[in-house]
């Protein structure tokens, strides 16, 4: 699981950190400053890990905007969240206003299938969920990492300011944790392309800032080309655990909604 994989590369990176600083030659008081700081910069990271990966279930707010929202940026995508690490259930309530368009959708996905639910159908379809897995039109909001702590999982820590610590992420770690309708599958990255991070505590919860457009301008231009840009610039995120203990449990009904209408859905 990738909750212990983080907890490890934390620990791991705090003896990284130190290996690399005192093998960087310097004595006296200046280098053991800088071990210092850097034992310092590896225990904070290494805190917030571990405050993710005791959270049980996971309930976590994510927003996809234009730019970083201190320069203006515009709100894309809106996602509530809960996953289960336990099972790798999910439970995503999305709003989106994708060039222009607004609309309000609900997944599920459970054993690896994912199911759909949309406010459209009024509120006697509540319990009713159509499967789209595979379709890739009705999926596009959906993350392909659906387990909210990729952002620890591969982060490489630059610096610390207070308790909040700046980190830089790879192509291969963030792309998979956007909405994959909004990101394309690109060959031949490269290895060092990464987008700039932090990591904030703030109590019980956690936030996370990633500049995806500083990822974007380190692709070479003909891949750039390739991508729409303006629907990706930044990507926010707050993890806690949840106080709802209740799991994320399958679908109560499952129809086609291409053959039953939604109000007849629990005959379906």
């Amino acid at each position: 699981m990738a909750r212990t994989r983080n907890a490890t590369w934390a620990v791991a990176l705090g003896a990284a950190l130190l290996v690399t600083v005192t093998g960087c030659g310097g004595s006296g008081t200046a280098a053991a400053t800088k071990t210092e700081d850097s034992q310092l910069l590896g225990q904070k990271l290494e805190a917030m890990v571990g405050q993710v990966d005791k959270m049980g279930i996971i309930e976590w707010h994510g927003q996809l905007l234009t730019k970083n929202p201190d320069k203006g940026g515009k709100r894309l995508v809106d996602l509530e969240g809960r996953y289960s690490p336990s099972t790798g259930y999910s439970q995503l309530s999305v709003d989106s206003v994708v060039d222009g368009v607004s609309q309000q959708i609900d997944y599920l996905v459970v054993n690896d299938r994912a199911y759909f639910n949309s406010d459209l159908w009024g509120p006697n379809a509540a319990d009713c969920w159509a499967e789209v897995t595979g379709d890739a039109e009705r999926t596009w909001a959906l993350p392909t990492d659906l387990d909210p702590t990729w952002p620890f999982a591969t982060a490489r820590a630059i610096s610390a300011d207070g308790d909040d610590v700046s980190v830089a992420i790879g192509f291969k770690s963030v792309s998979p944790g956007l909405p994959r309708g909004l990101v394309p599958a690109l060959a031949n990255v490269p290895y060092d392309t990464e987008a700039s991070a932090f990591f904030a505590p703030h109590g019980p919860l956690i936030e996370v800032g990633i500049d995806v457009n500083s990822m974007w301008q380190k692709l070479p231009k003909a891949q750039r080309a390739n991508i729409d840009t303006r629907n990706a610039g930044w990507w926010a995120m707050t993890l806690q655990a949840s106080q709802d203990d209740s799991g994320i449990n399958a679908p109560k009904y499952i129809f086609d909604n291409k053959v039953t209408a939604p109000s007849q859905c629990k005959r379906g």
